[in-house]
This record gives structure tokens, sequence and C-alpha cells, in this order.
């Protein structure tokens, strides 16, 4: 298998082309193939029939530019209301929005937060836990997700 970056930009280049962001890459194995998941994203959302025609042109993509050596699987999805928020942009998008987020390297004891983005810029996040509020670097960020209260 190529470089999963290089798999990563240059599907998010060809979908950026449809308004389409690539927001996430998985990838994995099962026994001698490899999984690949695509969690991609739209304005308005992916539906389903978006996921399937996304397929046929991720597959397409990953074979014209012969990205994947041997047998795959190929999965494409919504990011889901947990989406993983990887780039400042995210960030910036979800503004307001409650997440949670485990650092590389713990502050003040603590690997984990949980609170609601007050701001973002290019560089790093504040992140407001409803008493304090800590500005965090992307660089430190090991995991961050989107952390909605469900009500039912």
């Amino acid at each position: 298998m190529k470089d999963p970056k290089l798999i990563e930009q240059t599907v998010a280049q060809a979908l950026a082309a449809q308004q389409v962001e690539l927001v996430d890459l998985v990838i994995q194995h099962q026994g001698r193939k490899a999984v690949l998941q695509f969690f991609v994203d739209k304005v308005g959302g992916v539906t389903l029939d978006d996921c399937g025609e996304l397929t046929d042109k991720i597959d397409s993509i990953l074979e014209m530019e012969n990205l994947i050596d041997g047998a795959y699987v190929l999965e494409v999805s919504s990011p889901g209301v947990q989406r993983v928020l990887k780039k400042p942009e995210h960030f910036k998008r979800f503004i307001g929005e409650r997440v949670k987020i485990v650092l590389k390297v713990p502050l003040n004891g603590r690997g984990s937060f949980t609170g609601v983005i007050a701001s973002a810029d290019d560089n790093a996040f504040v992140l407001d836990d409803g008493t304090n509020q800590f500005r965090f670097e992307y660089n430190n960020i090991k995991k961050a997700n989107l952390d909605p209260v469900l009500e039912f």
C-alpha cells in the first residue's frame, strides 16, 4: 500500500472538485485485505445515494492512481454525530459545539477534556468546560470528536 497521506491527499483533491470534503480516512487490516474507511461530508449532509456514488468515484481514483496494492475493502460513510475534528477549519466550523478531546501531552495531569469550542484560529482553539477556559495547540491533540448531548 502506498503512503496513507498520499491516498488521503489524492482522494481529498478529487472530492473537493465536487464540493465534498474528505473528513477522515481510517485504514485497517483484516487478514490480507486492507479496509479503507472514507468519512465524507458536504453542505446539507451526505445521503446513502451520495455514499454509493462516492464509493464508485473513490474506487476509480484508487485504481487509476494505483494507490493500493492487492485486495481491499472500500467503505464510504458520513462522519456521523460524533464526527472527528482534525483540521483548524473543523474547529472553526464547530465553534459553539461541544467536543471531547484527548491530548498527546497531558495538561496538569489531565489527558482528556470535554467542553464547548469558544474560539479557534489556525494554530489553536479555546475550550470552555463551563468553569474554565483552556487553549490547546492543534499539534497537542491526539483525538478530537464532536460530543453532542443527544436528547430523546
